[in-house]
C-alpha cells in the first residue's frame, strides 16, 4: 500500500501555475480609452491620417516646380528657410508694431485684459509688408501654382491670436453652390501663405489641418484608404463643440475630432503654402506668437469683385501697380476694372 501511494504522488500531474494578472489598463480621464503605461500617451486616441503622407515639405531652394508639384498632391506645403533669421525677426517686430501688441502683452491677453489681434489688411495700409507678400520664393511658387493672371488680394496679421476652431477661409466661394471653388468638385483654388515669424531662437508656430478636406473626392478616396468613416461635415462641428465646453466640461466630443487633426510645425522663417478651402485650425496659445498671412487667386468673374472692393486708398492702388510690375497679371485686370468704375 505504501508503494501504491508513492506511485500516485509521483505520477499525478503538476499543479497549474498561478495565473499572472493582466496589466491594468488605466482609463483616460478625458475619454473611454487607454491612457498609457506611464504617461498620457494614448488618451486622445489614434489619428488614422498618421498612416499616410498628408503634407509636403520642401526647402526654399527646391524651386517653384517642386513646390507646385507638392501643392498639387497635398494642397499644403511647408517651405523651409524662406526667410533668414534676421528677416524673420524683422517681420515679427513689424507684426508687433502693426498690431500694437508687443510680446510682453501676451500676459495681458492671456488674462483677458487685452484682446489678441487678427486682420488689419496690412499690405493695403503699410508698404513695409509688400516685400513679404511678394517674397521671391513665395511669388515664384504662387505664380507656378495659379498662373500668370494671379494676384495677392487679401492679407492679415495675427498677434497673440489663434483661430482655434476648425474652419475654412473664403467660405463664400468654396461652399457656394455652382462655384468653381466649391469643395464638391473644385476647379480653381485660392492659395493662402502663412508667414511664421519670431525673434531668433524662438519657436515658430503650428497649423492644424484635416488633410484632403479641400476636395470631397480626394477626401473620400483617402478616407477609404485609411478606414475613416466620418464625413467632412463632422469636422466642421468643431467650433460648436468648443462653444459647448463652456458649460458642459465634456471634452470627449472635442477629443474625438482633435485626434484627427494633423499638426504642421514650423520654425521661424518657414512659410506654409495652403489651399484656403482646407479645413484647418490654430494651435493652443501658450506663448507670444505672430504671423503674417497673404492670399492669392487668379482674377476671374468670381474673384474680381472681392479684389476690387478692397481697393479704397491711394496706397492700395499703388500696391496693385507694384504687383503688376512683379508679374501678377491679375493686378492689371483689377486696375482696369477700377478705371471703368470712375
Amino acid at each position: 500500500m505504501a508503494l501504491f501511494n508513492l506511485f500516485l504522488k509521483t505520477s499525478a500531474p503538476p499543479s497549474p501555475a498561478p495565473a499572472v494578472p493582466a496589466p491594468a489598463i488605466v482609463p483616460s480621464a478625458r475619454a473611454a480609452r487607454r491612457m498609457g503605461n506611464y504617461f498620457d500617451e494614448f488618451s486622445r486616441g489614434m489619428n488614422p491620417f498618421g498612416f499616410i503622407p498628408t503634407f509636403g515639405v520642401a526647402d526654399a531652394s527646391a524651386g517653384p516646380e517642386a513646390i507646385a508639384a507638392l501643392f498639387d498632391r497635398f494642397s499644403i506645403v511647408k517651405v523651409r528657410g524662406v526667410y533668414t533669421p534676421a528677416e524673420s525677426a524683422a517681420l515679427s517686430r513689424l507684426c508687433a508694431e502693426f498690431s500694437g501688441l508687443p510680446p510682453r502683452d501676451f500676459s495681458a491677453v492671456f488674462r483677458g485684459d487685452k484682446k489678441g489681434f487678427a486682420g488689419g489688411a496690412p499690405v493695403l495700409n503699410d508698404k513695409r509688408f509688400w516685400p513679404y507678400a511678394t517674397n521671391r520664393h513665395v511669388t515664384a511658387a504662387v505664380q507656378k501654382i495659379l498662373g500668370a493672371h494671379a494676384i495677392e488680394f487679401g492679407s492679415s496679421v495675427a498677434a497673440h491670436y489663434s483661430a482655434r476652431g476648425i474652419h475654412r477661409d473664403y467660405r463664400l466661394l468654396c461652399e457656394k453652390e455652382g462655384s468653381a471653388y466649391n469643395i464638391s468638385k473644385p476647379e480653381k483654388r485660392i492659395v493662402r501663405v502663412l508667414h511664421y515669424c519670431a525673434p531668433e531662437h524662438m519657436q515658430g508656430g503650428m497649423l492644424g489641418i484635416i488633410p484632403f478636406s479641400h476636395d470631397e473626392r480626394a477626401f473620400a478616396e483617402q478616407s477609404q484608404r485609411i478606414g475613416l468613416k466620418k464625413p467632412i461635415a463632422w469636422f466642421d462641428t468643431h467650433r460648436d463643440e468648443l462653444a459647448k465646453l463652456r458649460t458642459s466640461r465634456n471634452f470627449a466630443p472635442i477629443d474625438e475630432i482633435d485626434r484627427h487633426v494633423v499638426w504642421v510645425a514650423t520654425d521661424p522663417g518657414d512659410v506654409l503654402i495652403t489651399n484656403s478651402a482646407m479645413l484647418h485650425c490654430g494651435e493652443h496659445m501658450l506663448s507670444p506668437r505672430y504671423f503674417f498671412v497673404s492670399s492669392y487667386a487668379d482674377i476671374n468673374q468670381e474673384t474680381l469683385p472681392l479684389a476690387r472692393a478692397a481697393i479704397r486708398s491711394d496706397t492700395a492702388r499703388d500696391y496693385l501697380h507694384y504687383l503688376a510690375g512683379l508679374g501678377f497679371g491679375g493686378a492689371s485686370s483689377v486696375l482696369a476694372a477700377l478705371q471703368k468704375d470712375q
